[in-house]
């Protein structure tokens, strides 16, 4: 298992109250589904709370970048130690 960092930017650090978090993880499927269970209701909560309707997973509206590459283009999801998550509003940018 693969200890790894998830950062937030822009709007779900914000609505997280958060800029980073670790966790240990054998693949990015794996640690998506840890993301999810710890923050997809506050984020879709606080979505909502602006009046912005999201259904689905978290990374459903959120870019992920593993190490910078988006994860469409990553062809392999096993996880080294010290990999970084990124995960950004959609729109987010700069």
């Amino acid at each position: 298992m693969a200890s790894i960092t998830i950062r937030f930017y822009s709007l779900w650090r914000l609505y997280l109250g958060k800029d980073c978090v670790s966790l240990d993880a054998d693949n990015v499927e794996e640690a998506l589904a840890q993301l999810e269970e710890r923050f997809g209701s506050q984020l879709r909560e606080q979505l909502q709370a602006r009046g912005i309707k999201v259904d689905g997973k978290m990374q459903d509206y959120s870019l992920v970048l593993l190490n910078g590459i988006n994860l469409r283009n990553v062809k392999e999801s096993k996880l080294r130690e010290g990999d970084i998550l990124h995960v950004l509003p959609p729109g987010a940018g700069g």
